[in-house]
């Protein structure tokens, strides 16, 4: 269900019901303006979700989900679109009546879609079980020290575990930028790998650079 408080252009409604597609529950929106003396007036779109029965899970992982719903209704926007808008805020509205909201700023949603093409290519390089070829591009001394040559040897291992990657392949489930211990940052991109036999959770820790296709961490849950 979509509120209809404003005129929406044809991106935005697909995005907004890409949304509903992944979520379900009911998302209202609006768009809404912050001023400040150092920053000026920027305008957001504002997306806020309920009666979704699965978010209650997310309670302590909420900003993963919000940041989801704005990296959904942001990629479907076209480059005039984008530049209309300086954040997307995303409002969790959990069914306790506990409501939470967070803020991205498109050039953060930018950097995530920039990078969004590294995951699917390893994502399809495990489908290909061709896993050596991920040692190239795999930085296992400068975020994360461990060795990467194991790490390798344990994807084709869990492989036979889960089973074949199916056409879905990735289902993004998130993102959030972070810092190590010692301060550098980097983004980590969260889903689920599609398979034919059981599904495992999937990450990345990846870069910031935008030139820089290091792969920091590949991480396997299920």
């Amino acid at each position: 269900l979509l509120s209809n408080f404003i005129s929406i252009t044809d991106n935005e409604d697909k995005g907004i019901k890409e949304v509903l597609a992944f979520f379900g529950g009911y998302c209202e929106y609006s768009v809404g303006f912050t001023s400040s003396t150092i920053e000026g007036s920027k305008q957001y779109f504002e997306l806020k979700l309920s009666q979704c029965k699965t978010l209650d899970k997310y309670k302590k992982t909420a900003e993963l989900p919000a940041s989801h719903m704005a990296y959904l209704f942001y990629k479907n926007l076209n480059d005039e679109e984008k530049k209309n808008y300086a954040e997307i805020h995303s409002v969790l509205i959990f069914n306790n009546g506990v409501e939470k909201t967070y803020k991205f700023p498109t050039s953060d949603l930018d950097l995530v879609i920039e990078k969004m093409p590294i995951v699917h290519k390893i994502v399809e390089i495990i489908k290909q079980k061709d896993f050596i070829s991920i040692l190239p591009i795999l930085n296992d001394k400068t975020l994360h020290n461990y060795d990467k040559n194991q790490l390798v040897t344990n994807l084709g291992i869990a492989d036979t575990t889960f089973g074949n990657v199916t056409e879905e392949g990735f289902k993004p489930f998130g993102f959030k930028f972070a810092k190590s211990k010692g301060g550098k940052g980097y983004l980590h991109i969260s889903g689920m790998i599609m398979r034919d036999k059981l599904n495992n959770e999937f990450s990345l820790d990846l870069d910031l650079d935008t030139s820089n296709h290091d792969i920091y961490l590949i991480d396997y849950q299920y």
